[in-house]
Parts: C-alpha cells; structure tokens; sequence
C-alpha cells in the first residue's frame, strides 16, 4: 500500500509474508505476541503490528515503549486509510510556490506575449472541510467504531483532521 492511496499518512504496509517478523519480546512486554505487518513513516519510529489472537492491528513506538490502537482488523485498517486518502484528495489540491530564474520568468512573458499560454482545464471545485471531515467520521465509524475512540491512534489524525491541518 503506497502513501498515495493513504494520503501521505506514512504507512507502508508489506505485500510479501517473508517481509513480516516477529517482534522480539513483544508478548513478554506487552503480554501477547504481535506480527509485524508494516511501518509508520520509517520501521526505526513506528511498527504497525497485527495482533494474532483477535486480528486487531497496533501502531507501536519501534522500541516498544507505546502502543496505540489502530483498527480491529486488517480490512478496518484498509478501509480507514481508503476514507483518510479520500478525505484528502477531495480538499483543495496542495500549493507550493514555484520559484523561476530570471531567464525562465522572461520566457515564460515572452510565450504569454505571443498568445502561446493555454489556460489550464478547470479544476473541480474541493469539497468544502466540514463536509469532508463530516464524511470521514461517518466512514471510519462504519469501517471500525473504535477507530473513533480517544485512545485510538486515529484520534490524533482526526484531532489535525478538525482543525483543517492535513
């Protein structure tokens, strides 16, 4: 699962079972046994684990001193990323400022001067926030209610989420 499809929340989920690993001393420190099934921005801050004996899936602190819960399942977890990547890709597109050289800002006139400039296609209007994040609790409920919860790592995503900051 690539960040596209989550909207750059960072997960990076493994396709391939030989990729997946046991974490050591996991079920001594966190009193159950936990599978490996990806990671949180980069495998040396968080892991994402699945816990065997319910399915339910954890992020973990990759030092195993936190633990949150994500989702109940796998395909909870699936959905949820679906709905975050469908919250973000129908806000208003990301804007960065583009700098030119002198010589490409002269071109760039020089093509406008002679007709050459095409206007853009028009964009579809973003759907407006509150809808959005309206959209993306009711679809994380129905994926898995206890994505809502306070203790569940996707309340600090909602949390960015309501104050307009993803």
């Amino acid at each position: 699962m690539s960040d596209e499809r989550t909207g750059g929340l960072g997960f990076q989920l493994y396709a391939d079972v030989a990729d997946m690993a046991d974490i050591a001393g996991a079920a001594q420190r966190l009193g159950r046994p936990l599978r490996v099934i990806g990671h949180l921005h980069r495998p040396e801050e968080f892991l994402v684990a699945e816990d065997p004996a319910d399915g339910s899936v954890w992020v973990l602190a990759a030092d195993l001193s936190a633990e949150w819960p994500l989702n109940a399942s796998r395909s909870a977890l699936d959905a949820c990323l679906t709905a975050f990547g469908r919250y973000v890709e129908d806000g208003p597109a990301a804007s960065s400022p583009t700098v030119y050289s002198a010589d490409e800002m002269r071109e760039r006139l020089e093509r406008f001067a002679r007709g050459e400039v095409v206007s853009r296609a028009p964009q579809k209007p973003p759907v407006p926030h509150r809808m959005r994040l309206k959209r993306l609790r009711s679809d994380l409920k129905a994926a898995d209610r206890s994505a809502l919860a306070r203790t569940s790592w996707w309340s600090g995503v909602l949390e960015d989420a309501k104050h307009d900051l993803l």
